[in-house]
């Protein structure tokens, strides 16, 4: 039998990125790279991509996108994000931990699929203690703005395996499981409630990952 693979978000999924840390790496970011100074209160991320997200912030400063003025932004991001996480860390969810210990040491490989580019996604993890539970294997806001997609190249680079699960706090993590024939599991962490989620029709919801035993039965952990 190949690897199993259960993939995850992160933000609202594993972790919060409190005291802002998120928005304001990514403001600073923009402004050094496009020298535009940017207000960054009104941007949801919830299942939202870095990608899609800075192509927003230009449309409404009336920029066109330059390739090296992107780059340069992609630099910067976890610099900018590194500094703020040491001043902000994560708030890691409860049970989180204990949930990846648990399914990494029982014969799952753990990936990611999150709309963070993969240098910001680790450094979230790191700065949550929670990075080396996983894989280098995912798909990435650096990969693509879509996130269907991006769950289509993290099971390609896994080898495309069967039987793969993939949990996220909103709808958009529910659609992207679903589009790739993965097993969707909704995970009440984040600003969606249990009735939105359960609205798009995932294959498990779980209130937190205290509260998950149906979804260990299911990993046969």
């Amino acid at each position: 039998m190949g690897e199993r693979y259960v993939f995850c978000d992160i933000d609202g999924t594993l972790l919060y990125a409190g005291g802002g840390a998120g928005r304001t790496a990514f403001g600073a970011a923009f402004e050094e790279a496009y020298g535009v100074p940017v207000d960054m209160a009104h941007i949801n991320f919830a299942g939202a991509t870095d990608i899609r997200v800075m192509q927003q912030l230009l449309r409404e400063q009336g920029l066109a996108e330059e390739p090296i003025k992107t780059a340069r932004f992609f630099e910067l991001l976890p610099q900018h994000l590194d500094r703020s996480m040491a001043l902000h860390p994560p708030t890691v969810f409860s049970g989180a931990p204990e949930f990846l210990e648990r399914v990494s040491s029982r014969g799952w490989t753990l990936g990611l699929v999150t709309g963070n580019i993969r240098s910001c996604a680790y450094l979230k993890l790191k700065h949550g203690g929670i990075d080396h539970y996983f894989s280098d294997i995912g798909g990435f806001g650096d990969d693509d703005g879509d996130r269907n997609r991006m769950a289509a190249l993290a099971l390609e680079r896994a080898g495309n395996p069967k039987g793969s699960y993939l949990l996220g706090d909103t709808p958009s993590d529910i659609e992207a499981a679903k589009v790739n024939g993965m097993i969707s599991v909704a995970v009440c962490n984040g600003s969606f409630s249990r009735a939105a989620l359960e609205a798009e029709q995932p294959d498990m919801v779980v209130d937190s990952f205290e509260n998950a035993a149906h979804l260990f039965e299911a990993l046969g952990v």
